[in-house]
């Protein structure tokens, strides 16, 4: 035990002087890009090294890490795999932009933080002692177990793997974009670096190393989170107290949010955004006429530009609009209505954290409540959390592990959220009202970035900056709030590698559960069970190399939203697993022809609501969002109908096709 408080002791050193001899490095003039390459590779380095020094082909060890690990341990360990690059960077712009209580129309960060947290109480209370008492090594194997049936265990690996590789496309395409962003390089080497890191924790030692290494990631997560507060507190309000500097700089943004609210060019700038959507809306109507028109005043334009020696970047500005590329029609359409969703966004995002009154039904408080109940049913779904219980060393400290994973996401997201709050003083009050030719200098450096994280639109053309017209990236705000607020670039570095530290984390938890499903439950239908354990092993290790390498080679492709994928996620885990977990646990009259069917009727109804409500696959079958959503919830909300049509099939199955359980935990 003393060994092991030893490695998280020679963390947080490692941690505390790598910022110290950094600032110092700062002090003395090197450059900012360095200073954050710095962070990152030390960062990639340390966790390799953890990675070979806990390697191991030994079965139980590769896939439970032996269970064996104490309480404390295995709890930072999930709170490590839990908070995702969605979570730790993406909650802060989320907050910053949409508020707490959402817009209106879209769910607020509220159901974010509420249903990530309430997951931990559920899992804790209804599955994690439960679990602990199997033998299994994969969730799917579990419930195989539970029901004695093969079909089971293989229906359950499909949806492991079909949960776990959208939450892993994301995670890596958000540590590709972390690294392109602070070191320079291009976004594609970012990723295959990151790759390297990942591979070498969990290829070589599985669950073993992978959980070491996520220990050393709790404490870079968190110590990361709780240092660049703490300089955001001390440089807005004078004093360490984070929580207090956001509650006063909630007065300031309320306050200031109604004098931005009543100011007639904040107006003019509204209605200058709502003529743009009526002009989307004749384009989409006849987009062939609608590109036709537009190019050829584009080309007018271009011409008079080019003709008067105007700088590159105006003539780039024009060409790359999407009517000017040689773009299908479809992608076009594509383009104006996700340009029409941003406006739209823009017009009902509120200013400040006051709320959003709307008369009678709100659809952004019923989307809230929704997508509360699908993050916290999901976060006690997702198959590379609930295997944490397997590595707990007993039942109890499986609970207990809970706990402590809890303790942790609360100081992370509480901190988020202060972050949020303190940043949207400081948009509110030095970015609104400035100069466009005049804007504050950390407002340009996010312009000018590879990936710019803020855009402004001069609507009403007054030369100066409304609320209206600005656009922030909120998927990787947080990175910017060092700049924001006038810190050192340490501080940029230091959450970026709390931001890697996380995205690595659940990287390696995904990657194992994908591929542990891959080899262990999948060769129950179709490979002989005579093969040793080492060589099954060995064909997880082969498999998590190909899994990781296919991930990747997905992410290149940069799909958009990284939070919403991964709420997608949740809400297919939550309608795959938690009818099959809840009942089979705790029902003894659930049989295998129940778990079937839950398991099958869940997935199939929130993979449909997701795909239907798909703006490509909407577009392909014309139709609208009035005649796609049920009962106007958004697609990632698709566990809402996913988890109840689950418990009705297990419920109905299990009476009309009765067994009873093979086992019982």
């Amino acid at each position: 035990m003393s060994q092991r408080w030893g490695l998280v002791g020679l963390a947080l050193v490692a941690v505390l002087l790598l910022t110290a001899l950094l600032w110092i490095a700062d002090l003395f003039g090197f450059s900012k890009n360095l200073v954050n390459s710095v962070f990152l590779v030390i960062s990639i380095i340390g966790y390799a090294i953890v990675g070979l020094k806990y390697r191991t082909s030994q079965p139980e060890q590769y896939y439970v890490a032996g269970r064996s690990i104490p309480a404390v341990f295995n709890g930072m360990a999930t709170a490590a795999d839990w908070m995702s690059a969605a979570s730790f960077i993406g909650l802060t712009g989320l907050l910053m932009s949409d508020g707490f209580l959402g817009d209106g129309l879209h769910a607020g960060g509220a159901a974010y933080v509420l249903g990530w947290t309430g997951g931990f109480c559920v899992l804790g209370f209804l599955f994690a002692s439960k679990i602990r008492q199997s033998q299994a090594i994969t969730i799917p194997e579990l419930i195989g177990e539970l029901f004695g049936n093969s079909s089971v265990r293989w229906i359950g690996a499909v949806g492991s793997i079909l949960c776990s590789s959208l939450y892993l496309v994301a995670q890596i395409y958000g540590i590709g974009l972390v690294a392109s962003m602070l070191t320079g390089l291009t976004f594609e080497l970012g990723v295959f670096i990151a790759l390297g890191g990942i591979l070498l924790c969990s290829f070589l030692g599985g669950m073993r190393a992978v959980t070491w290494t996520q220990v050393i990631q709790c404490v870079v997560i968190v110590v990361s989170m709780i240092g660049v507060s703490l300089a955001v507190a001390f440089r807005s309000h004078g004093h360490g107290w984070v929580p207090w500097a956001a509650m006063q700089s909630m007065q300031q943004v309320n306050a200031r949010a109604l004098q931005i609210d009543a100011d007639m060019a904040e107006r003019s700038t509204r209605s200058a955004l709502e003529s743009q959507l009526l002009q989307l809306d004749i384009k989409i109507a006849d987009p062939k006429n609608a590109r036709q028109i537009e190019r050829q005043q584009l080309a007018r334009e271009i011409k008079q530009l080019k003709e008067s020696n105007a700088p590159l970047r105006e003539i780039h500005k024009l060409e790359a609009n999407p009517v000017w590329r040689d773009l299908s029609l479809d992608q076009l359409v594509q383009s104006w209505n996700r340009e029409r969703e941003e406006i739209k966004h823009t017009l009902m995002r509120p200013t400040g954290f006051a709320g959003h009154g709307s008369a009678g039904a709100n659809p952004g408080l019923i989307n809230t409540l929704a997508l509360f109940f699908c993050l916290m049913i999901g976060t006690a779904s997702l198959p590379h959390i609930l295997v944490r219980s397997f590595t707990a060393e007993s039942a109890v400290a499986a609970e207990k592990s809970v706990a402590w994973s809890l303790l942790f996401v609360v100081i992370v997201y509480m901190l988020a959220s202060s972050l949020a709050v303190i940043l949207k003083d400081s948009v509110l009050t030095e970015l609104v009202g400035a100069r466009i030719d005049l804007l504050p200098e950390w407002a340009n450096q996010l312009k000018l970035r590879k990936l710019a994280l803020l855009n402004i639109y001069d609507w009403n053309g007054d030369g100066i900056v409304q609320w209206g017209d600005i656009r922030l990236l909120n998927d990787y705000l947080v990175l910017a709030v060092p700049e924001t607020m006038h810190l050192s670039p340490v501080f940029t570095g230091l959450i970026a590698a709390g931001a890697l530290a996380a995205a690595l984390s659940t990287a390696d938890g995904l990657l194992l559960t994908i591929s542990n499903s891959l080899a262990h439950d999948f060769p129950v239908r179709w490979f002989s069970q005579s093969g040793s354990p080492l060589r099954q092993v060995m064909l997880s290790k082969i498999l998590l190399m190909l899994v990781a390498l296919a991930a990747t080679w997905l992410a290149t492709y940069r799909p958009v939203d990284i939070l919403y994928w991964i709420t997608c996620a949740f809400s297919m885990a939550a309608s795959t697993f938690f009818p099959v977990l809840l009942l089979g646990l705790h029902w003894r009259r659930m049989s295998s022809a129940g778990a079937v069917a839950a398991m099958v009727s869940g997935l199939l109804v929130c993979a449909y609501y997701i795909g239907v409500n798909h703006p490509a696959l909407a577009y392909r079958l014309d139709l609208s969002p009035e005649q796609t959503r049920w009962l106007g919830l958004e697609p990632y909300c698709a566990g809402v109908f996913g988890v109840p049509v689950g418990l009705l099939s297990a419920w109905l199955g299990s009476l009309l096709f009765p067994n009873r359980l093979k086992k019982a935990l």
